[in-house]
This record gives structure tokens, C-alpha cells and sequence, in this order.
């Protein structure tokens, strides 16, 4: 595929014949591949070898049969190659920038930047050594698809013809042969694609050939339709932020999912640092589509038993847990478990939903909002060990013997810090409360709070609901994650 060990071969057109200089080892070389040609029925003689370079007889017009004989000549086992298109078509021997070449086909810069990024696999074989296989026979023709150059041109830009056999694909009727070859027919057909774009981007600038165009904007459209999924990494946010939440494994995903990701999660801070969605290829990711939840479903999202007779205000219904995220909020606790900030109840309900937890001291400094949780509890047939006690969250904790305790200090609305928020930046005195609180604590916080702002060891976990939607942080204390692994 143009990709040989030793870089590619240049030659010289002289009087005598063709002119192959050194070094020796190169000289070595061709003599090695001029000679596993056996009797190849296109293998020119060698006139003269020495030290410093060979020299092969001119090469006439080729017996009628030298395409076909070609195409069957035994070739090395099958390669494997792989990269971004861009850096391939480098690798491959020639005269012309390919970036500067694709724009002469009218490609905008955008397109031919996302062209030479995009990620290729190739699986090919490599020939023999120059050996014979060069002159103009080695052109495309109808019904086959062999591609090749004039001698002269071949030599001079430091094509090897044969690599270019090597990386040909072939008739649809042949695809048999080629997977009993080893050769996967789609590998096969993007080393055919890239190998026969590189000549035809030549042909264009330097040559005369008037198809050239025609091919080199054929072989772009079948590299640029062959990506069918884009490779995804987060770059940027904390190292405990997993790209599983919104990516798979290997980061392989279609373009419209790579580009629903960007608009869930680039640009977001996260624990105090900003997360940027790289995507190989690149691809638009065009502008954020706008929200159109109806309301009836981000309702149900907060309480599944919303229609039956829910009971909210308006600050309950900005602020409330949704139910599945409160459910793995709540995750490890047992025992007697405070609920330091209970509002409508939306933490207390995943709290009273816990076999493990026996008591639940919900607190909430307003009256009102407590007698709205007692209903929802009331509604979901919850709230038999359920104590709603209306006072201060700090003076509950200092005295109330608990096993667990789950905070949600306020930090919601237009003054929260959405770059960096810190423990001291919060709606209540976070770190006088934390001084006699349990062991067993989980705090509901922002996206951007930077975890290292609390006193002590705390495990963060990102929130993420169905929709890949970023809600909140969920920092468990030291003992509590390692109970739960």
C-alpha cells in the first residue's frame, strides 16, 4: 500500500535503461525482490549492479496478459494498516500536499480537515520490490479496478507500481478469492480508496490525466461515507468523571450520538474543571437543540406518582430530587438516618423506600413545606417511620444519635457558582453541620463543586439521569464508600 520498510524507491530514467541508485542495502534489496519474481512475464533484466545502484533494460510494451499476471503473483501475507487519513496519504511516496490538493477539488476547509482526521483501517498486501511491475499498463481500466502511473511519472515521484497493485481491489465476481486470500473485502476496499485517491491527487496537479478529478472525488466520497462511527474522549474534568456515563468502552459511537454528547457535556465544569469532548473525526456539532420536555413528563421525572395527587410549591418544585437519582442518592444508608433538609420530601420518600433504613428524621426549618412531604409521604403509603421535625438542621444533628445523615444545601438558581462551586459558597454553614454529623453522610451538591473544599476524605459520584443529563454530585463520606465499594 505504498508503505514499505525502507521508505520509498526513486529512480531515474537514463539512456541505457532505468537507473535504481543505492545504498547498498537498497541495492540488496531490489535484487532480493527482482528475484522471488522468478519468471514474472513482465521482470525486466538487470544490465548492470554494483555498490551504488542497479540498472534495469528499458521497459516495452507488456505481454497482453501482464495485468492479470500481476494480480495473481503471490504476494506477502495480508497488513493491517491503520491511522487517520491524513497521515496515511503523507506516508505514501509523492510530490503534493494532499491538504493543498483536496482543496483544489472545490472541498471546502472544514471538509477537508474533517477528510485527513478521519480514522482509516486498510488491510492490504505487500508486493515484491519494483521488479517488472511498471509502465502504463498498470492503468485503471473498464471492468477492473487496477490502478497505476507511466513509468516515468511512477519513477520520478517514488511510487512503487507494484505497491500500487498490491493495495488494488478487485472485480465484484473475484470477492470470494478475496476473503479465502485473508483479505476482509470492506479493509481491502479503503486501502483500495486511499491508495488510488493519493495517485489521482498526483495526477491532478502534476499530470494531464482529465479523470483524475472524476476519481479523487469518488475515492473521498467512499472514505468520508465509510465513517460510520466517531471516537469520543472527554478531556479536561476531574479524573473520577467516567466517560461509561454518556460513551461506551472504546469511545466508538455514531456521529449523532457523538454530537448529543458534546451538547450534554462540553463546556460544563465539573468539580471545578471544564470538560471538553474531543471527537476523531471531527465532526459540526452545530447548536445546542433547545429544550422541549413537556412539563407533565419533567413532573413525573421528579414524583412517578405525580397525576395521583402530588403536592409541591414553587420552591419544591425548582429544587426536588428527581425520584430515580434520589433513589441512588440514598444508596448505603441504614439504620436512623436524618434527612437534614427535607423540603417536600422527595430525599425522605428514596430514604423511606430503603428496607435497611428504619427511622428517617426529616427536618426542614418551614412548617408549611413539612406538611407537603407528610402528603406525598401519605400518597406513596411511606410515611409510617417517617418523624417530621420542623427546626434548625444543625441543632437536630448535634443532638439526635443517628446512624446516616443526607444533606441538600441550597445551592440552586442564578447566584450559584456554575464554574467552581465551594463548601463555603453554599446556602447554609456546611462545614459547622459536617463537625457532628455521623460517619455515614451523603451531600447532594452541584456539578461544579470542587470536592477537595470539604474537611476529610469524600467519594464524588456525577449524577447523570436517562436523558445523559448532568443534575448534581453525590459526596459520600469515606465510610460509606467503602462499604459500598
Amino acid at each position: 500500500m505504498g508503505l514499505p520498510p525502507g521508505g520509498p524507491l526513486y529512480g531515474y530514467a537514463v539512456a541505457e535503461g532505468l537507473w535504481i541508485p543505492g545504498p547498498r542495502a537498497r541495492v540488496t534489496a531490489e535484487r532480493e525482490g527482482w528475484a522471488r519474481l522468478g519468471e514474472h512475464p513482465a521482470r525486466p533484466r538487470i544490465l548492470a549492479t554494483h555498490d551504488e545502484g542497479l540498472l534495469i533494460e528499458p521497459v516495452g510494451a507488456p505481454p497482453a496478459d501482464a495485468v492479470a499476471a500481476v494480480l495473481a503473483w503471490p504476494e506477502g501475507p495480508p497488513v493491517l494498516v491503520e491511522g487517520r487519513v491524513g497521515a496515511l496519504l503523507q506516508a505514501l511516496p509523492g510530490q503534493v500536499d494532499p491538504a493543498r490538493a483536496l482543496k483544489k477539488l472545490g472541498l471546502k476547509r472544514g471538509a477537508v480537515d474533517r477528510l485527513l482526521a478521519t480514522p482509516l483501517r486498510g488491510m492490504t498486501r505487500l508486493g515484491p520490490s519494483l521488479g517488472g511491475a511498471v509502465g502504463p499498463w498498470l492503468r485503471e481500466a473498464e471492468g477492473g479496478r487496477v490502478v497505476g502511473l507511466r513509468g516515468a511519472r511512477a519513477m520520478g515521484s517514488g511510487w512503487r507500481a507494484v505497491d500500487l497493485v498490491a493495495a488494488s481491489w478487485f472485480a465484484d465476481e473475484e470477492l470470494a478469492d478475496v476473503h479465502a486470500q485473508g483479505l476482509d473485502g470492506e479493509l481491502a476496499e479503503q486501502a483500495w480508496q486511499l491508495t488510488r485517491l493519493r495517485w489521482a491527487l498526483e495526477e491532478l496537479i502534476l499530470g494531464d490525466d482529465p479523470r483524475a478529478e472524476i476519481w479523487a472525488k469518488e475515492s473521498v466520497e467512499a472514505l468520508t461515507r465509510a465513517v460510520t462511527q466517531v471516537r469520543v474522549t472527554l478531556e479536561g474534568g476531574p479524573p473520577w468523571l467516567s466517560p461509561r456515563l454518556w460513551l461506551p468502552p472504546d469511545g466508538l459511537v455514531s456521529p449523532a450520538r457523538a454530537r448529543a454528547v458534546s451538547h450534554l457535556i462540553h463546556g460544563v465544569s465539573v468539580g471545578g474543571a471544564v470538560v471538553q469532548v474531543q471527537m476523531s473525526p471531527p465532526i459540526r456539532v452545530g447548536r445546542r437543540p433547545p429544550h422541549r420536555e413537556p412539563l407533565s413528563t419533567r413532573r413525573r421525572r421528579l414524583f412517578s406518582r405525580w397525576e395521583e395527587g402530588v403536592l409541591v410549591d414553587e420552591e419544591g418544585l425548582y429544587s426536588a430530587t428527581p425520584e430515580a437519582l434520589a433513589d441512588r442518592l440514598v444508596r448505603g444508608l441504614s439504620g436512623v438516618v436524618i434527612d437534614g433538609t427535607c423540603g417536600v420530601g422527595a430525599i425522605t420518600l428514596a430514604l423511606a423506600r430503603r428496607q435497611e433504613v428504619t427511622q428517617i428524621i426529616a427536618v426542614d426549618l418551614h412548617a408549611g413545606r413539612l406538611e407537603l412531604a407528610r402528603h406525598n409521604l401519605r400518597l406513596y403509603g411511606l410515611g409510617s417511620k417517617v418523624r417530621l421535625v420542623c427546626a434548625d438542621a444543625r441543632e437536630v444533628i448535634a443532638h439526635s444519635p443517628a446512624d446516616g445523615l443526607v444533606l441538600d444545601p441550597p445551592w440552586g438558581g442564578p447566584g450559584y457558582d456554575r464554574t467552581a462551586a465551594r463548601a463555603e459558597s453554599l446556602g447554609m454553614d456546611l462545614l459547622g453541620v459536617l463537625r457532628h454529623a455521623p460517619q455515614d453522610v451523603v451531600l447532594k451538591l452541584p456539578p461544579s463543586f470542587v470536592v477537595e473544599s470539604l474537611p476529610g476524605i469524600w467519594a464524588p459520584e456525577p449524577m447523570v439521569d436517562d436523558r445523559g443529563v448532568l443534575k448534581l454530585l453525590a459526596a459520600r463520606s469515606a465510610s460509606l464508600a467503602a462499604r459500598l465499594g
